[in-house]
């Protein structure tokens, strides 16, 4: 464990909010940067420590905090479900139709490759770079796609290769160096580029239930991010905000709930998307042409 500056301001300077336990009974820290407030875990374990909670059955056992077999059927058209709704709201479909047929795409923290496998079908060229190695086995033994088992600060450094998207979904509030990421990725896309990252929001749902909000993931989750923060760093590193969503009420879908349960997760699922309200974004950045 380290305490180290905000990674968005360099600031060492934070305001405590609680602390979390870990599924293993570690302790963490949540605290609140002074100058950004970047909410985030500090003192924060090192790569090496995280990577304990990142085996293969955190895709296979469901957690509060991980899947129901994510490399099942079900799992890969519910996810492709949720891409497609947000892509559409993100205006995606609109600009893919401008875009030639050499249309290509990287996706940082791919897990299984599900975006690949959906872009894949959609005539793009895809690469994908996970650090786990189940889910990168998964990808290019079943799915056939072209993923490396990789850390993307590490790879191409360069910047040779080149993407009209890059994407980030669920992923930014894993990475122990978010910043470094975004700047790396802008030397990978191409002009007129555009990357889209979605996340959990640190935002009225969030604040409301402290630590018993859904993606107080300790320490999987090391960042949490507001979606004035996120914008905010996106235009101090010369991206260009395109657009935005939220959703998510709070309330998960549960096998056998009754009809006043999904009613009322309906109706609160509407409500914090029409409000702008969710604790989950998705948002879109451009890069000059």
């Amino acid at each position: 464990m380290q305490s180290i500056p905000c990674n968005t301001c360099s600031n060492s300077e934070f305001t405590p909010l609680f602390t979390k336990a870990s599924p293993k009974g570690e302790i963490f820290q949540i605290v609140e940067c002074k100058k950004c407030k970047l909410v985030q875990v500090n003192p924060q374990p090192s790569l090496e420590e995280v990577s304990k909670y990142y085996e293969d059955s955190y895709f296979t056992q469901r957690t509060d905090r991980g899947y129901d077999n994510y490399y099942s059927e079900d799992t890969k058209k519910e996810i492709a479900r949720v891409f497609n709704l947000n892509l559409k709201d993100l205006g995606f479909f609109d600009w893919e139709r401008m875009l030639g047929p050499e249309r290509s795409a990287l996706d940082v923290g791919c897990a299984a490759g599900y975006f690949l496998d959906y872009l894949k079908s959609r005539n793009w060229k895809t690469k994908g770079l996970d650090i786990a190695s189940g889910p990168v086995r998964f990808a290019k033994e079943t799915l056939g796609l072209d993923v490396e088992q990789k850390d993307f600060l590490t790879w191409d450094l360069d910047g040779k290769e080149k993407f009209d998207l890059i994407t980030l979904w669920a992923s930014i509030e894993h990475l122990h160096h978010p910043k470094e990421t975004l700047q790396k990725i802008l030397k990978h896309l191409k002009p007129g580029g555009r990357m889209i990252l979605s996340t959990c929001r640190y935002g009225v749902l969030a604040k409301y239930l402290g630590p018993k909000w859904r993606y107080l993931n300790v320490p999987e989750h090391l960042y949490y991010y507001s979606l004035p923060g996120i914008i905010s760093l996106g235009n101090e590193l010369g991206y260009i905000p395109l657009g935005h969503i939220s959703y998510g009420s709070g309330l998960t879908a549960k096998k056998g709930s009754g009809i006043l349960y999904k009613t009322s997760k309906k109706v609160a699922d509407w409500a914090v998307k029409k409000f702008d309200q969710g604790d989950m974004m998705a948002v879109c950045f451009g890069v000059a042409r």
